[in-house]
């Protein structure tokens, strides 16, 4: 049974790490692909946003870098985190590939109030993007939405 359980917890982090190992190498070159990849997937399925960020000088990079990084488990509840790598967990390239289909999913529903935002600076510190007003209650479930929608964008 142990070695059962050893084998399973072997695939789930080595499927894991399969994806996003040059996400933490020397300069981080995953992290700046998908920050990058991010940015040009914006600007195609919402000019408005895209065309928002760049009046206002906000870098995918001051924003996404985290996100890519941590896989957003800083910006979601950890009820939450679980229910969107149980879901990275059963896509092919979930962490690779899905993950920043959610990450433009999230741009998405934060849309108003992105688009709102004149100083996204938060005193002076980060960006007001950091967090995305997703400590809230039924963010699980606005998750669920958020994850059966990703791939229409």
């Amino acid at each position: 049974m142990l070695r059962s359980i050893e084998a399973d917890s072997f695939w789930c982090m080595s499927k894991l790490l399969d994806g996003i190992q040059d996400n933490y190498t020397f300069a981080q070159p995953g992290i700046q692909k998908k920050v990058k990849a991010l940015e040009e997937l914006v600007s195609r399925i919402d000019e408005q946003v895209h065309n928002h960020f760049r009046r206002y000088e906000v870098e995918y990079l001051q924003f996404a870098f985290r996100w890519m990084n941590n896989l957003l488990m800083r910006e979601l509840p950890l009820r939450c985190t679980i229910r969107l790598w149980d879901t990275y967990q059963s896509e092919p390239e979930g962490f690779s590939h899905f993950h920043l289909y959610v990450c433009a999913a999230f741009l998405i529903k934060w849309r108003k109030e992105i688009l709102d935002e004149e100083d996204f600076q938060v005193s002076g510190q980060e960006s007001a993007l950091n967090g995305c007003k997703t400590h809230f209650p039924g963010m699980c479930e606005a998750l669920g939405l958020i994850l059966s929608t990703t791939y229409r964008q």
